[in-house]
């Protein structure tokens, strides 16, 4: 009789006889899905007893709240009731969705469904207090699944299946560091590569996949956002990672290698990680830091995490592991020394005065900078030293734009001066300018100039061996004299009346450096 009546309540319930009342199975009850049949339920759903289903059946459900009591089940064909294959449970409609699954992870029992289709824009909901299990498959035909800090754990003894999924259709872990995982149970070699689709909320879709070698285990994949210091804690980066953290957790510790696979959006880059992802790599938190590698160990690849094309471009790394603890963070970020706070356009450095050199230097593009250091070294020195600090203009340290800086300094050293830029990252990378060589102050006097044929030649500041000709009005060579790099004093006697020409050239171009017209009266 109880199972005629529960029968009835599944075809004849009606809204309109009962705003409160929903299709109830009671403890002891029994109620099954034949083979090859349909069953809708518009109301919300109770069961405490049992729900079993046939191959080919399908249980559309398309009201609010579905709850499995403390008694309920949910077998299959086979005789066991959990190792068959089983009808589908359709969760389906445009409003938002939640189940009361009736699973514990941490007690390994409960009720669980054999399988479970999700086709709804709103999503299905995981209700306070309960894990949701599923044995078989998993299809996502619409619609997220948001673990609301509760776990969902798809398989039986091996990893079962997960279809549909993409970057509009996956589980939602939620976008802090603690909260619930997807589980996938009996991930070995044979099971090949097992996709965890999950993402940090509905717009972020960050999947993992594990690729076992030896041994047998139950792994739960979860991913939150930001990249901590400690994990799970401590300041977050804020710059040249992936806005991403998974956390890896592995339930029986049975050893084997493991190669894990992670995916995600580029919309997801940090600044500096986005100018450097052909240098980024999967970081693992190890022993209190975030380990740093020399080498990439797989070049990134285009997502492939997927059942059907992605909507937006997302990368994909690997990197293998000999071992694995029972809960290991993973990140990504990029090769120290790759991320690069500013590209310089140009940087030049010139006396515009005897005591003062300007610097002026333009970037095209600034990610996460935090300043530049004006360094200069005087010829007889070994090192560059800092003598001016000057900040980024660029709003919080980022611009796509030119930016254009000057920078005067106080120079009366009397022989040449290197100058470079060093842009400093917020992440404390940092990249240079070019080096830029700046003479003394150029001095050349020629005097007294009208003479009586003898007059004297001072050159201060030009570096390199000089050569020094007398022309005549008709550019004939009179005579010439060769100087040695550095301060030059030349006396030169003994012309006739007439106008002359003073022509300085470097030696090495005989490019000009000085001409001067000299007049000999007498």
């Amino acid at each position: 009789m109880k199972y005629l009546l529960v029968i009835l309540a599944f075809l004849c319930w009606s809204p309109g006889l009962s705003a409160q009342q929903g299709v109830y199975i009671p403890l002891g009850a029994s109620v099954w899905l034949s083979s090859n049949t349909n069953v809708g339920i518009f109301s919300d759903m109770t069961n405490n007893g049992t729900l079993g289903s046939q191959p080919n059946s399908t249980f559309y459900f398309l009201s609010k709240l579905w709850t499995n009591g403390n008694g309920a089940t949910l077998p299959d064909e086979s005789a066991d009731g959990y190792s068959g294959q089983g009808g589908v449970f359709v969760f389906s409609g445009s409003s938002r969705q939640l189940i009361f699954g009736g699973y514990s992870l941490a007690a390994k029992s409960g009720t669980s469904f054999p399988n479970l289709q999700v086709n709804n824009s709103s999503g299905l909901w995981l209700d306070d207090l309960s894990d949701l299990k599923i044995r078989n498959n998993l299809h996502f035909a619409n619609g997220r699944i948001f673990l609301n800090g509760w776990n969902l754990l798809v398989g039986n003894k091996q990893p079962g299946t997960i279809t549909g999924y993409n970057d509009q259709r996956y589980v939602v872990t939620g976008n802090a560091a603690a909260g619930g995982a997807l589980y996938r149970e009996g991930v070995n070699d044979a099971a090949n590569k097992v996709v965890f689709p999950v993402g940090t909320d509905e717009n972020d879709y960050s999947p993992a996949a594990l690729v076992m070698t030896g041994g047998s285990d139950d792994f739960g994949v979860r991913v939150y956002d930001s990249v901590y210091t400690l994990a799970a804690g401590g300041p977050a980066y804020k710059d040249s990672v992936v806005n991403k953290t998974w956390n890896v957790q592995r339930v029986n510790n049975k050893g084997g290698e493991v190669d894990v696979i992670l995916q995600h959006k580029e919309t997801s880059e940090l600044p500096g990680y986005a100018e450097n992802r052909d240098s980024s790599y999967i970081t693992q938190f190890v022993s209190g830091v975030w380990d740093r590698l020399n080498v990439i160990p797989n070049k990134p690849l285009p997502g492939t995490l997927t059942a059907s094309p992605l909507s937006e471009p997302a990368v994909m790394h690997l990197r293998h592991f000999t071992t694995l603890g029972s809960s290991e963070y993973f990140a990504k970020t990029i090769l120290a020394g790759t991320a690069k706070p500013a590209i310089f356009l140009n940087f030049e450095a010139y006396r515009i005065a005897p005591v003062v050199v300007q610097c002026d230097w333009n970037t095209s593009k600034e990610v996460n900078n935090l300043r530049f250091e004006l360094e200069r070294r005087y010829e007889r020195e070994e090192t560059f030293t800092r003598v001016a600090t000057i900040p980024s203009k660029a709003v919080n340290g980022n611009s796509k734009v030119p930016l254009g800086y000057t920078y005067q300094d106080l120079n009366d050293y009397d022989d040449w001066t290197y100058y470079r830029v060093k842009a400093v990252g917020k992440n404390g990378q940092v990249v240079y300018s070019d080096i830029r060589a700046v003479p003394p102050f150029v001095q050349i006097n020629v005097y007294p100039n009208p003479n009586a044929g003898n007059f004297k030649v001072s050159i201060r500041g030009i570096r390199g061996d000089l050569l020094i000709q007398v022309r005549d009005t008709w550019s004939q060579s009179l005579r010439i004299y060769n100087a040695k790099s550095g301060d030059t004093d030349l006396d030169i006697t003994d012309l006739p009346s007439g106008a002359y020409f003073l022509v300085i050239y470097h030696k090495d171009t005989m490019k000009v450096a000085y001409t001067c017209k000299v007049i000999v009266a007498q």
